[in-house]
């Protein structure tokens, strides 16, 4: 079973890995609703004309096409079926983004910059309620937001560096992540630590139940 490489960015931004046959059907859904409801809200911005949408349609449809090929190909490897399907994806991005014009380029930039200023605002929320969960000081807040800034700064470096291919940016983005925990270390107290690796299984297992990713027994 071939699995699909989704993109994150977000923050993350992250390149993960996962089976669309192995995901619930409840997870899929709402995921596939958050995904076209942002891409709703953006479309709605860009104020499209009937013929870049026509356009666009057409672009989607061989997308489409190349990608059902590419499922039903039993004779690669997972890898060289991700990096394949990571081709197309960005294929299909350029050609999105040649259909639009300079004013709905620069629409398409501050759309994606809002909803980046959404994500660090819930960052933001995050960090406050760890200072009192983990009873931080200020100092370590202040180091702790100093870190993801630089950090997501990193990201997204990365994540725009199109000269990079899809597992060189997975690798680095995931060493990026290696070294922050390892900082975090640093910042934290030995029960701080201890308390949040407690909080960050919790919540994981959490999140867990509510996508249906528990494993029944």
């Amino acid at each position: 079973m071939k699995k699909i490489l989704v993109s994150l960015v977000a923050f993350s931004c992250f390149i993960l890995s996962a089976t669309a046959q192995d995901k619930p059907a409840d997870k899929q859904d709402k995921m596939n609703r958050k995904d076209h409801h942002e891409k709703g809200m953006m479309m709605k911005e860009l104020n499209l004309t009937s013929d870049q949408k026509e356009k666009i349609k057409i672009s989607r449809e061989d997308f489409r096409t190349k990608i059902t090929a590419l499922n039903q190909d039993e004779s690669i490897t997972v890898k060289d079926y991700r990096d394949k399907k990571y081709i197309l994806r960005k294929e299909e991005r350029m050609q999105f983004l040649n259909i639009l014009t300079p004013d709905q380029k620069t629409k398409l930039e501050q759309f994606k910059k809002d909803e980046r200023a959404k994500r660090e605002l819930m960052a933001a929320k995050r960090i406050d309620k760890l200072k009192t969960e983990l009873n931080l000081t200020d100092e370590q807040v202040a180091t702790i937001k100093a870190n993801r800034q630089a950090q997501q700064a990193k990201f997204q470096a990365i994540i725009q560096n199109d000269s990079l291919s899809r597992t060189d940016k997975k690798e680095q983005l995931m060493s990026i992540k290696d070294a922050n925990k390892d900082s975090l270390k640093t910042i934290l107290t030995a029960d701080q630590y201890t308390k949040w690796q407690e909080l960050r299984k919790e919540r994981m297992e959490k999140m867990q139940g509510r996508m249906g990713c528990g494993v029944s027994q």
